[in-house]
């Protein structure tokens, strides 16, 4: 089952329609209220027709999700811009969050089939940064789908990403791990060697 970012996208809409207005101000992830952390969330959306809009670079740079993780994430990130265009992003969410990714959604899908999976993107306005569109949206079906577990989490609700978003997601977290030298701990958690982390019985026979 393929990865596709038109049903992540469809997964968090659902996901956003169902959490209490009650909530929205309260805890989401780290700095961020949960309205903040749906905004941040959403800019995994708006990203794409942003990129999409501006002109296509001359050759590709990042070669793979894999990559973006690491090098664009880990070591260009910016913590503190992103936690303040995430409490932006919120904000401009408005009243109705649900609607609002729905109409960032469409603009996004008309863009990707006008484009096409092999166009060249620069990531945050950089030619010196790109990489394939098709590679990019399978960064924005993870952000969708490992947000849309904390969002959930954050909410109080039950949610089930979609089954190969989620296996994808844990692929490229692995290769991310390793990356950072942390591949062997992330084994031990993941085969039930860290039994405190509640994982101990994933691989024990009839479990």
């Amino acid at each position: 089952m393929a990865v596709r970012f038109d049903d992540a996208v469809s997964d968090l809409a659902d996901l956003v329609r169902r959490v209490p207005r009650e909530r929205l101000d309260r805890p989401g992830l780290g700095e961020w209220t949960l309205r903040e952390l749906i905004g941040h969330t959403s800019r995994a959306i708006t990203t794409v027709t942003a990129y999409l809009a501006q002109p296509e670079p001359a050759e590709v740079t990042i070669h793979s999700a894999s990559e973006y993780l690491e090098v664009v994430l880990r070591q260009r990130g910016d913590d503190e811009a992103i936690m303040l265009r995430g409490r932006a992003a919120g904000a401009a969410l408005g009243d109705d969050l649900a609607a609002e990714i729905e109409a960032m959604h469409v603009e996004a899908a008309t863009a990707i089939a006008a484009a096409g999976l092999d166009r060249r993107i620069a990531i945050g306005g950089d030619p010196t940064v790109s990489m394939r569109l098709g590679e990019y949206l399978r960064t924005r079906a993870f952000e969708l789908t490992v947000h849309g577990i904390d969002i959930a989490d954050a909410a109080g609700l039950e949610w089930a990403p979609t089954p190969a978003h989620v296996l994808d997601a844990l692929q490229l977290a692995a290769v991310n791990a390793s990356a950072r030298g942390a591949g062997v701990e992330a084994l031990r958690l993941l085969t039930g060697r860290r039994p405190a982390a509640g994982l101990d019985g994933v691989l024990r026979a009839g479990a």
